[in-house]
């Protein structure tokens, strides 16, 4: 019984989560949970290095381009989505910004600037990168996402608070749906994510993340159509 007047307590003690559009001067606390939580929830190992110009060429398209909804308990950001809503734009722009990282990354293994696990982590990123450039085929929709939250959030409602915020931004400019990507563990079920309408679309092996945790990682791509306003699902 004490137990349960503790877990009482502790829900009620629990800030609400506010889902809202990000303020100005919040793009630090953007880049500072993407650095908290790069290795699936947790910060990646010091020994790859310096990932500066790793958290530009993942983060800048979309603070400068795209649209981005926050997650904020106590009045801090603990969750983000950022919104791709113009595919060709950014893939053109990645293209060459992960061209300069891997040429940069490069001269620095070659000067022996990065060594060890660094060097490592430079490599396995680069076949990563090229092989989905090769095998992946063409996205599901023409609208992404990608979606961070803090551990303790990632059990609550916050992650389908989130989709629900891009399913809104996705139908305003007249979209049918969009995908996101997500690292889990080899073979891992995706029942949940199935129940609430969202399909498998691509599945990959990630040789950065299978490296980095020891155990076989796969990245997978997931679509979730979005009907447009005054349409049914099946329509």
């Amino acid at each position: 019984m004490e137990a349960r007047r503790r877990t009482e307590t502790s829900r009620v003690a629990t800030p609400p989560i506010e889902v809202r559009t990000i303020r100005p001067g919040e793009d630090a606390s953007i880049r500072a949970l993407f650095h908290a939580t790069l290795l699936r929830g947790r910060p990646m190992p010091a020994t790859i290095g310096d990932l500066d110009r790793y958290t530009s060429l993942c983060l800048d398209w979309y603070l400068a381009h795209g649209q981005i909804i926050v997650a904020v308990e106590d009045g801090s950001v603990r969750g983000y989505l950022l919104a791709c809503l113009d595919e060709l734009d950014h893939r053109r722009w990645v293209r060459w910004q992960a061209l300069r990282w891997a040429a940069i990354m490069a001269w620095e293994v070659a000067s022996g600037r990065r060594r060890g696990d660094a060097r490592r982590f430079v490599w396995v990123r680069i076949r990563d990168a090229l092989h989905g450039w090769r095998h992946a085929p063409p996205p599901p929709f023409q609208a992404h996402a990608h979606v961070n939250l803090a551990p303790w959030l990632r059990s609550a409602r916050t992650g389908p608070r989130l989709a629900r915020a891009m399913d809104e931004l996705v139908a305003s400019v007249g979209l049918t749906g969009w995908y996101g990507e997500l690292n889990v563990i080899e073979g891992r079920s995706l029942a949940v994510l199935e129940r609430i309408g969202v399909t498998v679309a691509h599945r990959q092996p990630s040789r950065t993340f299978t490296w980095l945790e020891n155990t076989p990682i796969e990245r997978i791509t997931l679509a979730r159509p979005v009907p447009l306003p005054g349409t049914s699902p099946g329509s």
